[in-house]
C-alpha cells in the first residue's frame, strides 16, 4: 500500500482520488462511510458520488479545478443523506484529490440561526404585541417593538414577569401564566383589563387586551416557555364603555320623566319603555316591531276601533315623519280605557343617518274628547 493510501486511511476526513476522466482511483474508509458507498471493487465515476446536476456551481468549480489544476473549496449538499460536506479539491497526478469533511451540524446550525433571525425580524415588526417567556418564572427572552410600546417602553429584558410588572400582582395574569406552564394548555381571553403603572411618572392607567398564552415545548416535548400574544383594544373598550355610560344616563333621565317615553331602533323595534309609559299602557314589552304595536300595546283610535298600524305616530316617525299632538286610546289590561296625547319624532345621528324614533305620551281629560 502506498504512503498516500496509508495516510488517507489514517485521517478522520473522507478522501477521494479521481483521474482526468473523473474515474475514482481511490476511496478511503471514511469516504465510503460518508458517501454510503461500501463497494470498492467496481468502477466508480465521481458523478456517482456527487450526484449534483452537471450545470450547478458544484461541478463548475470541480471542472475548473481539474482543467486549471487549481485548488477549490465548495460545500455540497446530499439530499439523499440530508447532509452537507465541505469538499476541498486539489490537483493530484493529473486528476484531483478531494478531502471531504462532514459539516452537517454546522450548516443546519447556520440555517437555524438564519431562520431564527428572520423570524425575529418578522415578529419584531409585527403589529401585535408578542413576547417569549422562558422557564417556570416566565423570564423575558424576546419582546417585539409593538409590545414595548404597549408597556410604555419599560425595560424588561432578562426580567421575570413578576419582576417586570409588580403591579400586576393580584390581577390574575401571573396565575394564568403559571397554569399554562404547568398544564401545557393554551389560554386566551378578550377585553381583559390590566392596571399598569407608568415607570416614569407613577401614573396608573387601564389597558384592555385580547390575549393568548401558548405553551412552547423543547425537543423532549416538555413545556419550556410561553408565547404571549396580545392585541390592544383599549380605545375600542373605552369608547364602548363611554357609550354605555351615556346610555345609562339617558335611561335614568328618561325613566324619571312625568311623560311616557318609548324609543325604537332604526327598524322600529322597541328598545326602551320608561316607567310612565309602562304605567299608562299597563304593558312594558321590548323587541316589539311596528306591525305588532297595536296588538301588543292595545292601541285604539279615539272612536275605540283598533288603530291602523300605519297611522300610529310611532310608526310614522320610524319612517321619518314628525307627528305633533296626536290622540288615541289605550285599552289597558285591567279593562279601563285611557285617552292619551303624544308626539313622535325620528332620531338622527350627527352624520344625518336615522338611528331610531321616540314617542312621548301623556294622558288627557277624556270628558272633552
Amino acid at each position: 500500500m502506498s504512503f498516500l493510501s496509508l495516510f488517507a486511511e489514517a485521517i478522520n476526513d473522507g478522501f477521494v482520488a479521481v483521474d482526468s476522466n473523473w474515474q475514482v482511483t481511490f476511496l478511503n474508509r471514511q469516504a465510503r462511510l460518508m458517501l454510503r458507498h461500501p463497494n470498492t471493487d467496481s468502477q466508480i465515476n465521481l458523478q456517482d458520488l456527487i450526484p449534483d446536476d452537471p450545470t450547478t456551481s458544484t461541478w463548475r468549480e470541480l471542472r475548473r479545478a481539474l482543467d486549471q489544476q487549481v485548488t477549490v473549496e465548495i460545500d455540497v449538499f446530499y439530499p439523499a443523506f440530508f447532509s452537507w460536506h465541505e469538499v476541498r479539491a486539489f490537483p493530484l497526478d493529473g486528476g484531483l484529490g478531494l478531502v471531504l469533511r462532514d459539516i452537517t451540524d454546522r450548516q443546519w446550525l447556520l440555517r437555524k440561526e438564519a431562520e431564527r433571525g428572520y423570524l425575529r425580524n418578522l415578529f419584531n415588526d409585527a403589529p401585535i404585541a408578542l413576547s417569549i417567556l422562558r422557564g417556570p418564572q416566565h423570564q423575558f427572552e424576546f419582546i417585539n417593538n409593538f409590545s414595548r410600546q404597549l408597556i410604555g417602553n419599560r425595560n424588561v429584558d432578562g426580567l421575570t414577569v413578576r419582576e417586570a410588572f409588580p403591579e400586576l400582582q393580584q390581577q390574575g395574569f401571573f396565575e394564568l401564566l403559571d397554569q399554562v406552564y404547568r398544564t401545557g394548555e393554551a389560554v386566551q381571553g378578550a377585553e381583559r383589563r390590566a392596571q399598569l403603572t407608568d415607570p416614569h411618572t407613577g401614573e396608573v392607567h387601564d389597558l384592555y387586551i385580547n390575549y393568548a398564552y401558548v405553551p412552547l415545548r423543547g425537543f423532549d416535548a416538555e413545556v419550556s416557555g410561553i408565547l404571549s400574544l396580545s392585541v390592544d383594544v383599549t380605545a375600542y373598550v373605552e369608547a364602548r364603555l363611554a357609550r354605555e355610560r351615556e346610555a345609562e344616563a339617558r335611561t335614568a333621565i328618561l325613566s324619571h320623566l312625568h311623560q311616557g317615553v318609548i324609543v325604537t331602533d332604526p327598524q322600529g323595534r322597541i328598545i326602551f319603555v320608561n316607567e310612565e309609559a309602562a304605567r299608562l299602557h299597563g304593558v312594558q314589552q321590548l323587541e316589539v316591531t311596528p306591525e305588532n304595536y297595536t296588538r301588543t300595546y292595545h292601541l285604539l283610535t279615539v272612536d275605540g276601533e283598533p288603530h291602523p298600524v300605519e297611522d300610529l305616530p310611532l310608526t310614522r316617525a320610524v319612517h321619518g315623519e314628525v307627528i305633533q299632538n296626536a290622540r288615541w286610546r289605550i285599552a289597558r289590561p285591567d279593562g279601563t280605557s285611557l285617552l292619551v296625547q303624544g308626539s313622535a319624532n325620528p332620531v338622527f345621528a350627527a352624520d344625518g343617518g336615522r338611528i331610531g324614533a321616540v314617542l312621548t305620551v301623556r294622558s288627557v281629560d277624556d270628558s272633552n274628547a
